[in-house]
């Protein structure tokens, strides 16, 4: 299912934790001069998010799933990590932390809980990784999560911030059930229609705009229509960050330990370490927006995530490629 261009790090993908940012604050300053007249828009930031997921769907393939078995052992370590291990790991940290502030800590569940389903493939590329294997693992992350999401939800975060069962039903169907199929019965369309080069070639470079700006603008929407932030909020901003920080380099030190103990090569382990890591933060918002409606700082906590999130793997694939001549590695 490879794209005709190789993953890269785009001048998109360095701006986003910038734009994001900005976002926030453009929100907050249009909450402060006329936020009245904000919250009657919010229900197009519904609509900005069903497209902000749409995109990210549009282009995932499920047909391959079987290829990933053919490495047993690494996709075994890979779904139990990513599945089992990080859900409770990421309550621990949050319990450890944030206990105190419970839409913090809930929000930073969220964000732990759905595992990238394309933004790892970059690092994996930029460390050297096992590329083809991290395409083989996608379809899994994205089918897993859509199933499991409402169970950790209702099992880890709603421990926190109650939920109704029917609000969290909802909100997985609108903002990742809909939104899958939609994107696969386009993509088969267009396949159809205009055939795979252009379908993975133009329409996803204007898709990639697409998610990277409405984005933008359902973070503008949902800060300036809400009362989101008070003097108070500002001083544990540090301490998400360094919630979130602790879960990447936790991650990536277990992912590289797992790698040793279960005797996988280079680039195994470099696949194993970026598909557990990287998060899937546009899709949680939009589940989150509609399960906790009057919760924002949930929201708040969930978009500090991939802020931290580029510069820390940027890191941590530097890293990589550093111990790959430093330590000696299974010989395949």
């Amino acid at each position: 299912m490879n794209p005709p261009t190789q993953p890269h790090l785009s001048i998109r993908d360095e701006s986003k934790p910038l734009l994001l940012i900005a976002a926030i604050l453009i929100g907050i300053l249009l909450n402060r001069l006329a936020g009245g007249v904000m919250r009657e828009l919010y229900g197009l930031v519904n609509i900005g998010l069903f497209l902000v997921i749409f995109a990210i769907m549009a282009f995932v393939e499920i047909k391959e799933v079987g290829q990933a078995l053919a490495k047993v052992k690494p996709t075994a370590l890979a779904l139990l990590t990513n599945f089992l291990f990080t859900p409770l790991f990421a309550w621990f940290l949050g319990w450890l932390f944030l206990r105190h502030y419970p839409d913090f800590w809930a929000g930073v569940i969220l964000y732990k809980l759905t595992p990238c389903i394309g933004w790892y493939l970059i690092f994996i590329d930029l460390a050297e990784g096992d590329v083809p294997w991290g395409v083989a693992l996608l379809p899994w992350n994205l089918v897993l999560q859509i199933l499991l999401l409402p169970v950790y939800m209702w099992l880890l975060v709603g421990k926190v911030v109650p939920i109704e069962p029917l609000t969290l039903i909802r909100s997985v169907g609108l903002f990742l059930f809909l939104p899958f199929v939609t994107g696969y019965l386009t993509r088969l369309l267009l396949l159809r229609w205009r055939g795979r080069e252009w379908t993975y070639g133009p329409f996803k470079q204007v898709m990639g705009e697409v998610k990277l700006w409405a984005l933008v603008l359902v973070v503008i929407g949902i800060f300036a229509s809400q009362e989101v932030l008070e003097v108070s909020d500002l001083g544990r901003i540090g301490l998400i960050i360094l919630v979130i920080a602790l879960f990447f380099i936790s991650l990536f030190l277990i992912g590289l330990a797992v790698g040793r103990i279960f005797l996988l090569d280079y680039a195994e382990t470099t696949t194993l370490v970026f598909t557990t890591t990287a998060r899937n933060s546009e899709a949680v918002v939009g589940v989150a927006a509609t399960a906790f409606p009057g919760h924002p700082l949930v929201l708040f906590a969930i978009l500090i995530g991939p802020i931290v999130e580029l510069p820390v793997l940027i890191l941590l694939s530097r890293i990589m490629l550093a111990l790959r001549t430093r330590w000696q590695w299974k010989v395949v």
